[in-house]
């Protein structure tokens, strides 16, 4: 297999469809409510976010299971986990089973997502490479809007049926299976070694700042769209099921956004993350005080477009500064933070609700608004005390 063949490349790409799939089935988040009344709210969205758990699990045992049995084995194995923990609950009604399947489904997806990246670097180097990371990054997006529209359109036909659009798993089987081979055990350039077996593992303070501030930073965006369902619920606009496109549609915007993060990073500098909470706070405001599909729909789209530059800039900060022997952990532990940030969102979220009174979608994604509006202005204050540092 000649590696600068379309086909290969797009096989690469094809497993970064499927890297954020669990959240494909979040527009059935209403329905199951009223399937499952006696179920708390909680459990019910934690179908979306429950695979996180796993996902996290088995993204720290990938390599060690790639050493086993290789690269290309644990992609494949990974691909036919995912596919009976996607699809089995097209076939079951018990909600315990449905939790023990999303769990199962998560197993899948961890075991290869690392493998997503990492067979890119195995395979290219250089411009080549990097040209070929930021398509990754795209096709992940590209992956969730995707999915997250054919489910809704499944839905018409039943929430369990939502459950099919992980049959898209196979095509993806089939392209690793047929155009990837076995990647050389080592090539110059992938292999990362340490510059002493000895050196002390210790992370300065901003960048342990940086992996908190990326955990609540993915808090907020998560219960943003976990509650997207319920919002049009709330306002009796849930016929046709126009949160899952609305949903789509903000990953194109993310899309967007990570396409011209290189530009806005050298336009804006260090005022880009602090303008990027601020408005997201501002979105997140107008999508709970919207009566309109319309105007919901928009301020979700601006504000998942927005949003989507505090990521890169945290994970392109934690890269700047990160000495080399530490760049590995520091990468891991940002996405760590990430998966965990999934994984406790509806309990965070609902929890405090429960705490103050309230369970209304508008009013708890409210309060992500305010979380937002106070880290941009802390991070607000902290940049203009820096600069008065500097001036001194």
């Amino acid at each position: 297999m000649k590696k600068n063949k379309p086909i290969f490349k797009l096989s690469l790409l094809s497993m970064s469809l499927l890297t954020g799939s669990a959240t494909a089935i979040t527009g059935i988040l209403p329905v199951l409510k009223s399937s499952y009344p006696n179920v708390p709210q909680s459990l019910i969205e934690s179908l979306v976010t429950l695979p996180s758990l796993t996902i996290l699990i088995f993204t720290l045992l990938s390599s060690f299971v790639a050493k086993k049995i290789g690269n290309k084995q644990t992609v494949q194995l990974g691909l036919m986990i995912a596919l009976v923990g996607g699809v089995t609950p097209f076939f079951i009604t018990n909600f315990t089973a449905l939790l023990i399947m999303r769990l199962v489904f998560g197993v899948g997806i961890g075991l290869f997502t690392p493998l997503a990246i990492s067979l890119i670097s195995m395979f290219f180097e250089g411009d080549e490479r990097a040209n070929l990371l930021g398509y990754q990054l795209g096709t992940m997006a590209l992956g969730n809007a995707l999915l997250i529209f054919l489910s809704g359109m499944l839905l018409k036909h039943g929430w369990n049926v939502s459950f099919l659009v992980y049959l898209l798993i196979i095509p993806v089987y089939l392209f690793v299976t047929f155009n990837i081979p076995e990647p050389p055990v080592s090539q110059d350039g992938f292999l990362i070694k340490t510059e002493s077996s000895k050196t002390s593992i210790k992370l300065n303070k901003e960048i342990l700042f940086l992996i908190v501030l990326c955990f609540f930073t993915f808090l907020i965006i998560w219960i943003v769209q976990l509650k997207m369902p319920l919002i049009f619920a709330e306002r009796g606009l849930n016929k046709n099921n126009p949160a899952s496109l609305v949903l789509s549609l903000m990953n194109v915007g993310g899309l967007v956004a990570g396409l011209l993060f290189g530009r806005a990073f050298v336009l804006f500098r260090h005022k880009l993350l602090p303008l990027g909470y601020l408005l997201a706070g501002m979105s997140i405001l107008f999508i709970s005080l919207s009566k309109s599909g319309i105007m919901i729909a928009f301020w979700a789209i601006f504000f998942n477009f927005i949003y989507s530059f505090t990521g890169p800039y945290i994970i392109l900060k934690v890269n700047q500064i990160s000495p080399r022997s530490l760049l590995t952990l520091s990468t891991a532990l940002i996405s760590v933070s990430m998966t965990l940030s999934q994984l406790v969102t509806p309990f965070f979220w609902n929890g405090l609700g429960a705490l103050i009174g309230i369970d209304s979608a508008s009013i708890i994604i409210r309060l992500a608004g305010g979380f937002a509006f106070i880290i941009g202005g802390i991070l607000s204050l902290r940049l203009i005390q820096l600069k008065r540092v500097k001036n001194d």
